[in-house]
This record gives structure tokens, sequence and C-alpha cells, in this order.
């Protein structure tokens, strides 16, 4: 990776820094769930609407519309798994879905008792269960930077970086829609890149992040929206400011598609003297944003 991972400051722009960060995180998440969701109704009559994308130490790690939950499957009650046609003709109703089976103790195995000639006939005739593919991994993101360029090798992506800008790799956590998040090393002027599947249009993905935008930030207000053109292809632009741990943030968010996979390029820049520089560096950065194959 071509750069070097920050470390800590003690700084106070750095806890503002991090809530913002998180602040961005739950925006995205707040865009879209997957359209193949799973419902989990859980033994206190709690319900939970996200997608699988991890099971281990006897626990689900569930995408939501707030972030990763754990989902402990002792406490699941029953999972409804999303149907379409060919589920309905090839697999029992989501009602009937089983949980699986118990993990065996340390040190036995598994098994299961034999059945009689017309049980394993009987089974054979009923139609079979299309398993769920399991979640493909989270892919690694591969960057590196030069002076005055950022490049992401995963997604295919470079743009302008400022000298004094820096990358924060260690914030980019697997399942999160995140791609990359750039900033000064002060941390009041941040860049934000996410990507995520969305089953809609560009209107609607818009629509659904101002909401988010509106639950981020305190006395949130919108500055102006129009359409735009980013890396070639057709967005929209918002600009807004609000307040997040004490401090106004000015923030310029665009919008747009390559297929179904939408991405959300948030910049922001904590109001004070400097504040028009600053958002006519991020405006130059965010222009240069350009996709190769």
């Amino acid at each position: 990776m071509g750069a070097t991972a920050p470390t800590k400051t003690n700084s106070p722009a750095a806890p503002t820094f991090l809530s913002v960060l998180l602040a961005g995180s739950a925006l995205l998440f707040l865009l879209a769930l997957p359209a193949d969701a799973e419902e989990f109704y859980l033994k206190d009559g709690t319900k939970l609407v996200g997608k699988i994308v991890g099971y281990q130490d006897g626990a689900f790690r569930v995408e939501t519309s707030f972030g990763i939950a754990i989902i402990y499957r002792d406490r699941i009650a029953r999972i409804v798994f999303p149907e379409s046609p060919r589920r309905e003709q090839t697999q029992p109703t989501a009602e009937e879905t089983p949980m699986p089976p118990e993990d065996p103790e340390p040190g036995t195995t598994a098994s299961t008792p034999p059945q009689p000639a017309e049980t394993a006939r009987a089974k054979r005739e009923k139609p079979r269960r299309t398993q769920r593919p399991p979640p493909e991994p989270p892919q690694q993101i591969i960057e590196h930077l030069t002076p005055t360029r950022y490049v992401n090798e995963t997604f295919r992506f470079h743009f302008y970086k400022p000298p004094t800008w820096r990358s924060y790799p260690q914030l980019v956590q697997p399942g999160t829609p995140l791609v990359a998040v750039l900033g000064t090393p002060d941390e009041t002027t941040l860049m934000l890149i996410g990507r995520e599947s969305f089953n809609g249009d560009l209107a609607s993905y818009a629509r659904l992040a101002e909401d988010s935008l509106r639950q981020t930030y305190e006395d949130y207000r919108s500055q102006g929206e129009g359409a735009t053109t980013v890396a070639g292809l057709p967005g929209v632009e918002r600009r807004f400011t609000g307040q997040a741990e004490g401090r106004f943030w000015s923030g310029t968010a665009l919008y747009f598609a390559r297929g179904r996979q939408y991405y959300t390029v948030l910049g922001l820049t904590v109001a004070g003297e400097t504040t028009p520089l600053q958002q006519a560096v991020l405006r130059k950065v965010m222009d240069s944003l350009t996709f190769y194959e």
C-alpha cells in the first residue's frame, strides 16, 4: 500500500474526525439495503432486517440499515429468507425454514441416524432446498498514493490528491460501503467515497441520502441541489451544512451510478476562515475523479 497508516494524535480534532467519519459510514449504510435481505425474528419479539455477511462463534454478522449487527443464533426464533418464483417451486416456504443445526461439542463429531428405506426414498422425492451461496468475502482495498495522485486499484479510479492530504486506509473496514477515506493531517477537511448496490434510480438514491443526512447532522440545512457530471456520468450534487460533535461542518455530496453500483462522494470541511479555500480544494479533487479500465 502506498501510504503508511496515520498515527493517532492528541489534537482536539481527532475525536471530531472519528465521530464525523462514523456518521459518514452510517449515511452510506442508510442509503439502501440489498434486495435479498433476510428477516430475523428473535425470541424476545424483535425483528431485524439485513443481509448475512458472515458466521463465527455461534453468531451471524448481519449488514443492516444501521451497520453491522451481531446476532447470536440461540436468540433467533426463525429466519425468513427472501422468496422468488424459483424458490417457491424448489424449497419450503420461509415460515418452514429451520434454524441451522447446533455446532457439535468440542471432541465430538456430528452424525445423522440411519433412515429407513421408505424415509430415505420420501426425502429424495421432496423438493430440495436451493442453498444460498456463501457471502463473498470483502475485497481488500488496494490503493497507491503519490504526492499529487490517489489511485484505487480495487475499484479502478483515481483523482488529484493535494500534496498535504493523507489516506486513512485503516478506517475502510470490511463489510462497509466505504472504499476510500482521505483528508488533511489536522482532520478538518475530509473526503469519503462509498460504493454499494441499489435497486432504483439516481433520484431515489439521492432522496434517501438526504434523509440520512438529516438524521446524521444536527441543524442540517440544505444549501442547494442540482444535476452535475461526475467522472463523465450523470450525477446529483447536494450542498449542505450541519453540526457534529460541537463543530459546524460544510459539506458537498455527489451521487452517481455505474450500472447497478451507486457511488457517494462526500466532502466535509470545518467552517472557519479557510472554508472557501478548502471548499475550492475539495471541488478540484472531486472534479478530477476518473475511472480507468
